[in-house]
């Protein structure tokens, strides 16, 4: 029997996208890291437009221009959310949008972008990890992103599966990128990593919504990161995820989970098959793969309607 998460560390929740009134959000970093805390989250990245952040290890302070940090028990991790492209209205001389998240790098900025106004989104992801971040994809639904797009871009290291800023009321129903997860798995065989977010500005009830669970030996940076780029990890509003199981004998897929939890989807490249929406008992489910499944991408529903998202699995 395969586990997909490590079975030695603890579950640490963490949102990889917000912003302050370094840029566009309403509040200030300080106000944010404060907002955060008191909603029982382990780790941050604060990742405002253009302009990067840093690392502040637990019982750690730094500074953010001028304004001192003390991060207590949490882990804030450096970020930025580097933007490409227009608002994708098709309209003449405007640009597919692109917005990538760094998150975690080790080096200081280094200018690269300042005077660059349209950077091509393989110049941003090769950055940030030169820089020593993980590049995260975010809210390709709400950028209204042509799937085939991925194609151009080389060691992304996963995607917004959920976007709490990018639905309502902020946005039009936008928020859910599960179907870009799909899409990129069935027909290129990009099983991206999914992650979630709030991407929170105005902090009128977008900020601790949407969340990234990470299974990781310490809440450090190097673990946490580590964590991350492995998959070690999930998206949600609300359900947890306990572990997931697979028999390759028999091709039983068994997920446990917070028994909070009522139904359980099982989306894959086959468009049917039984067993895809399942009613979840005493915190349990299962599924077995039929021989035609490349792959299998789980979503749990809560009582409330709340949801937690897989990445796109392969055995």
């Amino acid at each position: 029997m395969k586990t997909l998460f490590r079975e030695e560390g603890s579950w640490y929740k963490g949102n990889l996208h917000l912003h302050t009134s370094r840029s566009d959000g309403e509040v200030s970093v300080t106000e944010a890291v404060e907002i955060y805390r008191q909603a029982g989250y382990d780790f941050l990245a604060v990742t405002d437009h253009r302009v990067p952040g840093c690392t502040i290890e637990p019982h750690q302070s730094g500074t953010y221009e001028d304004t001192r940090l003390e991060a207590g028990e949490m882990l804030l991790l450096a970020g930025v959310e580097w933007d490409t492209g227009g608002r994708n209205t098709r309209r003449p001389g405007d640009l597919p949008c692109w917005h990538i998240l760094g998150i975690g790098m080790d080096q200081e900025e280094d200018g690269r972008f300042a005077d660059i106004l349209h950077p091509r989104p393989q110049e941003i992801v090769d950055h940030i990890h030169e820089q020593g971040g993980l590049a995260i994809l975010a809210h390709p639904a709400w950028s209204v992103m042509e799937p085939s797009a991925l194609q151009e871009v080389d060691g992304l290291d996963g995607a917004e599966i959920i976007n709490t800023v990018s639905g309502h009321p902020w946005n039009s129903a936008r928020g859910d990128a599960s179907y870009y997860f799909d899409l990129w798995a069935t027909w290129q065989k990009r099983f991206l990593t999914a992650y979630g977010g709030d991407d929170a500005h105005h902090y009128q009830g977008d900020a601790g919504v949407s969340f990234t669970m990470v299974r990781a030996r310490s809440l450090s940076r190097d673990d946490i990161l580590f964590a991350l780029a492995a998959g070690q990890c999930y998206a949600s509003q609300g359900p947890r995820i306990r572990q997931i199981l697979y028999d390759p004998e028999s091709r039983l897929l068994s997920v446990e989970c917070s028994e909070d939890v009522t139904h359980a989807e099982f989306s894959s490249n086959r468009i049917y098959d039984r067993g895809r929406y399942q009613t979840v008992q005493n915190g349990q489910v299962s599924y077995r793969l039929n021989p035609y499944d490349d792959y299998v991408r789980i979503t749990l529903i809560d009582e409330q309607g709340r949801q937690a998202w897989s990445s796109p699995l392969t055995f």
